[in-house]
C-alpha cells in the first residue's frame, strides 16, 4: 500500500511540475518580469543609471526624458513580448544612424539596463533573455568603424566612484598608423581608421 501511494503521489507531483513549467513556459518574458508597472520602473531606472554612466551619459544630457522613457518603455515591452504595447519609433538602425555609438557606449548601455533589471529583481533567467535581445540588435547600432575610448580615472578624482574619469583613446594596431596622419573628425566621416 505505501509502495502505491507513493508511486501516486511521484506521478501527482510530475504532472502539477509539469503542468506549472508549461504554464510558465506560455508567459512572455514581459508577463514574468511583472508586466508594465515593473518594465516602467525598469525603464525610470535604465535612465536613471545612464545619467550618471560617465560613458553615456553625455548622449542623454539634453534629451527630453519622458519621450525617451516612453520609446525605450514601448520597445523594451514590444521586445520581451507585450501584446497590447505598440512600439512607435524608429527601428534600430535608423534611430542610431550617424550616432557613432562605439561598442564600450553599447555594452555600458547593456550594463545599465542589466543593472536596472537586478535592482527591480528580475530572475536570473530572464535577464539571460533580456541580454540575448540586446544583443541581437547590437550590428544595428554599433559603428564598428570607430575607436573604442577607454575611461581611466583622473589622478586628482580616484577617490570618486563617477564623474572622476577622462576619456583616453585606445587605438588598434590597423588604425594607430592611419590616426596618425588623420585628424578624429576625418576618420569619423570617411570610416577609413
Amino acid at each position: 500500500m505505501k509502495t502505491v501511494t507513493y508511486t501516486a503521489l511521484l506521478i501527482i507531483a510530475s504532472f502539477l511540475l509539469s503542468t506549472t513549467t508549461a504554464i510558465s513556459a506560455e508567459k512572455s518574458l514581459y508577463e514574468r518580469i511583472g508586466g508594465e508597472h515593473k518594465a516602467r520602473q525598469i525603464v525610470s531606472d535604465i535612465w536613471d543609471n545612464h545619467s550618471k554612466n560617465p560613458i553615456v551619459k553625455d548622449r542623454f544630457a539634453k534629451s527630453n526624458p519622458d519621450y525617451v522613457k516612453q520609446r525605450v518603455f514601448e520597445i523594451f515591452a514590444a521586445a520581451t513580448g507585450a501584446t497590447d504595447v505598440e512600439y512607435t519609433g524608429m527601428d534600430m538602425k535608423t534611430a542610431h544612424a550617424g550616432m557613432n555609438i562605439n561598442e564600450m557606449e553599447f555594452n555600458a548601455v547593456v550594463d545599465d539596463v542589466l543593472a536596472a533589471c537586478e535592482s527591480n529583481g528580475v530572475g536570473q533567467q530572464e535577464m539571460n533573455e533580456i541580454l540575448a535581445i540586446l544583443w541581437s540588435v547590437r550590428k544595428q547600432i554599433v559603428n564598428s568603424h570607430i575607436i573604442t575610448d577607454t575611461l581611466v580615472a583622473s589622478d586628482d578624482t580616484k577617490s570618486h566612484q563617477s564623474g572622476g574619469y577622462k576619456k583616453q583613446a585606445k587605438a588598434s594596431s590597423k588604425s594607430e598608423s592611419k590616426a596618425s596622419s588623420h585628424d578624429e573628425s576625418y576618420c569619423l566621416k570617411s570610416h577609413e581608421c
